[in-house]
């Protein structure tokens, strides 16, 4: 049977603290606030720097010559005096209080006990009790090293109830655990079952991953006392999920001994000394228990001259620090050893003293073993009263131990039973929550698209009336030409016919990109690629906000234009899953926000280098847009390296779709409009690029138009 050592309790009371980091400031802090604060207020800060160095989960580097403990305790000592010399009544217990949780991390449990009563007495004159809970725990823990089980009971309930008072869920968590744990000792497993799987209840439902694999370790070590080792097994390898064995003492060093023992039962002997090789044996507090625990590995082969000085040695360290239950443990292991060499004398003295320790506690497991053992040296003795009364007393304690193992078969019957339909429930709770979050994705993406097909739609409609309105008023205007005699006045007006005009092509212009970029989301959406309709939805928002915004003026800035030209490229490379590379170079002692241009002058070019050179070449194509100012002109060069436009007009000859850029015949019209208005050429030139084989190449165009201002 594995009893669950001290460095399991440990590790459990250990619960997630603040990064190291976080602690280091802190620590910082209150070590500048000290010099300045006095009584009170100064046993206060010296015990949170008590309990700020506990916390610390690591040593920073810069303080690796610092022992924690030691630190913690000066701290600690330093509060005690200075809460004595004012009467601190709160500063006395708190301080205690950390003075026993040093004496808890060094193992020494009688000190730690007499600590924690001190403690308590003087928290029942304090009107602060910050750490009365922690204190009742520490004296558990305390009184369960010394195997008394029923008061380490009595202490961890009043723990309990303190921290159930406080709302504390993790700290309860915490506090049943140990409980748990101290029941698995006494040997009633039923209650320890009971108290793990409401612990794990806890653990899972506050997300508490640490303490969820520690009470997996701790059901593991309690189907390893009712002899189902592969179980135990199953439950220690969901405890150390994701972790490897190397790992398993940063997380909780008990699981290597637990593992390594359940193989030892098996007799696999060879995997168990796998997981005994990644011991941690640089610290008294880990050896002891690798001594004994390795030991009884050897015990198991028969290796009784190897695992005796393994027991000897683990001995005096649990003796040193009083710690009961490991010192009945080891010397009934000393025992078994003794009686397989045939020293009846030296494996007498072990189980007598076993057994003492053990009426003490009321350890019927050890009163079982040490009794069957006085019985066999008795009878070889031939001391038969004495042999027949140590057999009586060990039938009696087998009867005892295998009803409480019967009941905790049951209880592990019925834990397991439970836990298949909390996992069964969670899983259904698991599929609904998908299914209904599945529907409410499909519902959101469904309003956005009715969202934005509602803004397109009124948006078209608001255009056609301005469209026709902007019509009404050139008609109007082309009549008062007609009247008009003065040039002057037909010169203004003619200005006022050329703006009327850019704006209906202009109002033109909007939904006709508008149109091309709906496609594209109706062919994600039809493909349900969820992800780049999403995306493509984004961009395409933004993109409708800036032309909404730029179709509002004639003209609009350089930045303005190239931030729109940006936005399409990003939307058409995604479209095309990155089918086309782009690069859009502008010098820089150009003034884009100052320089003036007509709003998507650009795009229907690039959409067309796009559509009719790059998407038709089998490769990856690459697209460059380079911006120039040369002699008060600006100049926009649009360079493909597609399959060139007489391989594309053949292409689009043989379609069954005949279809003509309505892009480039509006932007086409808007130049023009822009020549008549300025009296300037802005033509646009379009030439065929070649290769040295004389092969196609490309296409470059480029397109010229004068440097415009405010």
């Amino acid at each position: 049977m594995s009893i669950i050592k001290r460095i399991v309790l440990l590790s459990t009371q250990l619960c997630l603290v603040m990064p190291c980091f976080c602690q280091r400031e802190k620590i910082d802090s209150l070590k500048r606030e000290l010099p300045s604060l006095r009584d009170s207020a100064r046993v206060d800060c010296l015990n949170e720097l008590s309990g700020a160095f506990l916390k610390l989960e690591k040593v920073p580097t810069e303080w690796k010559d610092i022992n924690i403990a030691a630190t913690a305790g000066y701290y600690a000592a330093s509060a005690y005096e200075e809460a004595k010399k004012i009467n601190y009544t709160h500063g006395i217990a708190e301080s205690l209080s950390y003075k026993g949780e040093i004496e808890r991390l060094s193992n020494n449990f009688p000190q730690l006990e007499k600590i924690c009563h001190e403690a308590i007495e003087w928290y029942r004159d304090a009107p602060n009790k910050k750490r009365l809970a922690e204190t009742y725990y520490n004296l558990g823990f305390a009184l369960y090293a010394q195997s008394m089980f029923t008061e380490a009971i009595k202490n961890l309930d009043t723990s309990y109830q303190l921290y159930e008072k406080n709302n504390n869920t993790r700290e309860m968590c915490k506090v049943n655990t140990t409980a748990a744990v101290v029941y698995e000792e006494s040997g009633n497993y039923e209650k320890a079952f009971e108290l793990a799987r409401k612990g794990l209840k806890l653990a899972t439902e506050n997300n508490d991953d640490w303490l969820r694999r520690t009470l997996l370790s701790i059901i593991g070590s309690l189907f390893e006392d009712i002899q189902d080792y592969p179980t135990a097994l199953a439950y220690c390898f969901q405890a150390t999920q994701n972790l490897k064995p190397n790992e398993y003492n940063n997380f909780n060093p008990r699981l290597l001994r637990v593992i390594a023992e359940l193989y030892s039962q098996q007799k696999q002997f060879d995997s168990a000394k796998y997981y005994y090789s990644f011991f941690d044996t640089t610290n008294e507090r880990g050896l002891r228990f690798y001594l004994v625990s390795f030991g009884e590995c050897y015990l198991l082969q028969k290796e009784y001259k190897e695992a005796l000085p393994n027991f000897i040695r683990g001995l005096d360290y649990h003796k040193r620090l009083n710690d009961r239950n490991w010192v009945m443990r080891t010397l009934l292991d000393i025992a078994k050893t003794y009686l397989a060499l045939r020293n009846n004398d030296s494996a007498f003295k072990y189980a007598n003293e076993s057994l003492n320790i053990a009426m003490q506690s009321g350890a019927k497991q050890v009163i079982r073993d040490a009794s069957e053992i006085l019985s066999s040296i008795y009878d070889h003795w031939r001391h038969s009263d004495s042999a027949y009364f140590y057999y009586r007393q060990f039938t009696t304690m087998k009867d005892s131990v295998l009803n409480n193992v019967i009941k905790g078969r049951l209880a592990a019957y019925t834990f397991e039973q439970k836990m298949e339909l909390l996992n069964k429930e969670k899983r259904i709770q698991q599929a609904q929550l998908q299914k209904e979050s599945l529907w409410r994705k499909f519902l959101v993406i469904g309003i956005i698209v009715l969202m934005f097909l509602a803004i397109i739609i009124v948006r078209i409609i608001m255009l056609k009336r301005k469209n026709e309105t902007n019509k009404r008023a050139l008609a109007e205007n082309e009549l008062q030409l007609q009247k008009l005699e003065s040039e002057r006045t037909k010169a203004e007006f003619q200005h006022q016919t050329t703006e009327l005009e850019m704006q209906a092509l202009r109002a033109q212009m909007n939904p006709h990109f508008i149109f091309n970029s709906l496609n594209s989301i109706n062919r994600f959406i039809l493909q349900n690629n969820r992800s780049q309709a999403s995306e493509y939805l984004t961009k395409f928002s933004r993109l409708v906000r800036l032309i909404l915004q730029n179709s509002q003026a004639t003209l609009i800035t350089l930045q303005s234009e190239l931030e729109s030209l940006a936005l399409y490229l990003e939307m058409e490379a995604l479209r095309f899953d990155y089918h086309f590379a782009y690069k859009i170079a502008v010098p820089g002692d150009l003034d884009v926000e100052v320089l003036k241009v007509p709003s998507l002058i650009i795009q229907p070019y690039v959409e067309n280098a796009i559509w009719h050179g790059l998407m038709h070449k089998e490769e990856k194509g690459q697209l460059d847009i380079e911006v120039s100012e040369v002699s008060n002109h600006l100049f926009f060069k649009i360079t493909d390296d597609g399959i060139g436009r007489k391989q594309a007009a053949a292409l689009a000859s043989k379609s069954a779709t005949k279809h003509k850029s309505m892009g480039l015949r509006i932007t086409a019209d808007r130049i023009a409009m822009m020549q008549r208005s300025n009296g300037t050429e802005s033509p646009v030139t379009i030439n065929d690029l070649v290769n040295a084989d004389g092969s196609a190449a490309g296409t470059e165009v480029i397109i010229k138009i004068p440097v415009m201002y405010d």
